[in-house]
């Protein structure tokens, strides 16, 4: 669509208003100050543009990515004022006073150079209370802020949060495709030869090719479904759903792959802590246990009173005093033995299971050097001398890394 009469003779693009040689006063103060006419290009300025652009542009193409009308590096949408200022009625632009061409529902502004929507306020966003206050994307567990122990973590740690999204459906402040903050592009997909960017900060651009991600070995699995990747490097499950599917099945075993980070952690610290003349067995297997959600509520209340009356990270410690040690006990069976035998027995004897489906409690310990009680030592060879030799019929010996908490 076009006007009839004289071009602007500054900007050579709008219509000359009445008598005048320029189109309004924002192109006569222009002229008047020297000005060499309006540039069309983008290179990285991030001056003003049309945030709601229908991406209808009647000027030339623009020097840098449009991104559908969002603000974008360089280039410029349908309602794009390379002067500065936006139409922000339609009818009245803040910059170049008002555009008697404009009118109340996006019309042709003095410097527009283009058919643009009608600039609307972006609704302030508001975030549902049921969310996990760091992810907003799971539900939070029980009165907790956040949805696991995951989120907890990582929010503990000083991981910064997710963008919370907006409740409304009528106007997005980000557009679909760029979800990471504007300024920062979207980083690739893992997979090789996909040119699409990733989706939610996942690293994979979908679901398929996360799962092509844990087939290629570019991240470990899930312990539970074992076949997503985690969803945070400390986080041994793929989100929560996985995650609250295998508490709600514990207690359970959930074995740890060589290949893990994880195994080469756990297989690390006993090499590294045998501190018998002896040479350090090699580690065959590692499992993580899961505990039920009763007995992981009651530890945490332990804990965090321990961490009240102690005040142990305000002294350079972990809360509650919390460090890894090794518990070395008697196993009768061969649970463990290989990733397809992981029932718990019904041995009377067997301290290993009896341990795996109660915890410990101190009514079942033995006399030791300082009396009766739960013995743990930070070194594994020590440990080792209390796991009683391999079952029988097994190859294997089997020792706990657990985290009590204790008082210096």
């Amino acid at each position: 669509m076009s006007a009839s009469g004289p071009l602007c003779s500054y900007c050579g693009r709008a219509p000359a208003h009445g008598g005048f040689s320029y189109c309004s006063r924002t192109c006569g103060r222009a002229a008047a100050s020297g000005g060499g006419g309006p540039s069309y290009g983008g290179g990285t300025s991030y001056g003003s543009y049309d945030q709601y652009d229908d991406d209808d542009d009647d000027g030339p193409p623009a020097a840098g990515p449009n991104y559908n009308g969002y603000p974008g590096y360089g280039g410029y949408g349908g309602g794009y004022n390379p002067t500065g200022g936006y139409d922000t009625t339609g009818g009245y632009d803040t910059t170049g006073g008002y555009d008697p061409y404009g009118n109340s529902t996006g019309g042709y502004g003095n410097q527009g150079y283009g058919w643009g929507q009608q600039y609307q306020q972006p609704p302030t966003p508001t975030v549902d209370p049921t969310l996990c206050e760091h992810c907003f994307a799971r539900p939070k567990h029980g009165t907790h802020k956040y949805c696991g122990r995951t989120c907890g973590s990582a929010a503990k740690n000083g991981v910064p949060p997710r963008q919370p999204p907006s409740s409304s459906s009528q106007i997005s402040t980000q557009p679909p495709s760029f979800p990471t903050p504007f300024g920062v592009p979207a980083k690739p997909c893992k997979i090789a030869r996909c040119n699409r960017t990733e989706e939610s900060g996942s690293g994979y651009c979908s679901a398929a090719h996360r799962r092509q991600g844990v087939r290629d070995g570019l991240d470990p699995a899930c312990l539970y479904c074992k076949d997503m990747p985690r969803d945070s490097p400390k986080s041994l499950f793929c989100g929560t759903k996985c995650s609250q599917s295998a508490t709600n099945a514990g207690p359970v075993l959930l074995e740890v792959p060589t290949s893990d980070p994880r195994f080469t952690d756990v297989a690390g610290q006993f090499k590294t802590a045998w501190k018998h003349t002896s040479t350090p067995p090699r580690v065959a297997r590692v499992y993580k246990i899961i505990l039920p959600q009763s007995l992981m509520d009651s530890y945490d209340t332990y804990k965090r009173n321990l961490e009240a009356s102690g005040n142990f990270a305000g002294k350079g410690m972990e809360p509650a005093n919390e460090r890894r040690r090794w518990h070395g006990t008697r196993r009768t069976c061969k649970i463990g033995d290989d990733g397809k035998n992981l029932k718990f027995c019904n041995g009377a004897q067997c301290s290993v299971c009896l341990i795996l489906k109660n915890s410990y409690d101190v009514k079942f310990a033995a006399v030791g050097m300082f009396g009766k009680g739960i013995y743990t030592s930070a070194t594994s060879s020590k440990s080792d001398t209390y796991t009683r030799g391999a079952a029988p019929g097994s190859q294997y010996k089997a020792m706990f890394l657990n985290r009590p908490d204790s008082t210096p």
